[in-house]
C-alpha cells in the first residue's frame, strides 16, 4: 500500500515567490502606469477647468512589504514612514480538481489578497489618494503577469477574481498639524499551487 504525503499547500511558498517578484519589479511597473495615465490626467484637468498638477508617487522600498496581514494606522502599528506599502494576506485554500495527468500531484487553489496602501496630504485630497491606490494595484498586476512563472499560475486560476477598496479616511498622524488621507486597494488572486506527492 502506498502512503501519499503532500509536500505543502503552497501558501507560504507562494507568498515568498510573489514578494520576490514584486520587490524586483513593481517600481518599474509604477513608472509605466503613471506614464500611461499622464495624458488622461491632463485631459481631466482641462475638462474640469482646473490647473493640471501631476500626480506624484513614492517608490516602494523592500522594507515596505508585509506578509500575513497589514499594519493598521488606526492602532498605530503603521506610522507615516511605512507608506506607501504592500501587504499580502491569506484568504483561504481549497483542493482544486485536475485531470488524470496530474494524479501524482496535489493541486490547491490558494486565495490571497494583495493590499496597496497609500496616503495623500489634505490638500491633495481623496481623489489623488484613490488614484495612487488604484495605480499601485495596476502595477502589482502588471508585475505579476509579466513574470513567466506566476503569470501561468494566474492564467490557470482565471484571475484576478475581484478588487476591493476601503473607504478613505483622514487622520492626524503626529497629534498636530493637518490630517492626512489614507486608503487601501486590494486585489484578490486565486492561484493554483501544484505540490508533489510521493509514497
Amino acid at each position: 500500500m502506498t502512503r501519499v504525503i503532500s509536500q505543502s499547500t503552497g501558501v507560504e511558498e507562494l507568498f515568498d515567490e510573489i514578494e520576490a517578484v514584486l520587490i524586483a519589479g513593481v517600481n518599474d511597473a509604477l513608472d509605466q502606469v503613471y506614464a500611461r495615465r499622464e495624458a488622461a490626467d491632463m485631459e481631466r484637468a482641462q475638462r474640469r477647468n482646473e490647473v493640471y498638477v501631476p500626480i506624484e508617487y513614492d517608490p516602494i522600498p523592500p522594507e515596505h512589504f508585509h506578509t500575513g496581514g497589514f499594519p493598521s494606522l488606526i492602532v498605530e502599528e503603521a506610522p507615516m514612514e511605512v507608506y506607501p506599502y504592500i501587504a499580502m494576506t491569506f484568504e483561504n485554500y481549497v483542493p482544486d480538481g485536475e485531470d488524470a495527468r496530474n494524479d501524482h500531484m496535489n493541486v490547491y487553489r490558494d486565495v490571497i489578497m494583495i493590499h496597496c496602501m497609500a496616503s495623500a496630504t489634505d490638500d491633495e485630497g481623496s481623489e489623488v489618494l484613490f488614484r495612487r491606490c488604484i495605480r499601485m494595484g495596476e502595477a502589482v498586476y502588471l508585475t505579476l503577469m509579466s513574470d513567466p512563472i506566476l503569470s501561468k499560475k494566474l492564467d490557470a486560476g482565471g484571475n484576478p477574481v475581484r478588487g476591493q477598496a476601503s473607504m478613505p479616511f483622514k487622520k492626524v498622524t503626529d497629534g498636530q498639524g493637518d490630517p492626512w488621507w489614507f486608503q487601501s486597494y486590494g486585489t484578490q488572486y486565486a492561484i493554483k499551487s501544484y505540490t508533489t506527492m510521493w509514497g
